[in-house]
């Protein structure tokens, strides 16, 4: 979620500091783009303790699972 109001925030930002609401489109398209591989490893860095604890959670149930001490 916090990921998630950061990019919210950013893209408010974006249009808010251009002049017209096509400069604050070109930034996000820019920013969001495919070709931009700085801010895909900096959303994946973001979300990697998220990502990791649902892994980590999913390991847990699994291994409770097997051990026969289903708690779901």
């Amino acid at each position: 979620m916090l990921a998630f109001l950061l990019n919210v925030a950013a893209v408010i930002g974006f249009f808010v500091g251009a002049v017209t609401f096509r400069d604050g489109w070109a930034r996000v398209a820019d920013t969001y783009g495919p070709d931009n591989v700085a801010n895909l490893f900096m959303e994946l860095l973001l979300l990697s303790p998220a990502l990791g604890a649902v892994y980590w959670r999913d390991r847990r149930r699994v291994k409770e699972r097997l051990s026969g001490r289903d708690t779901t």
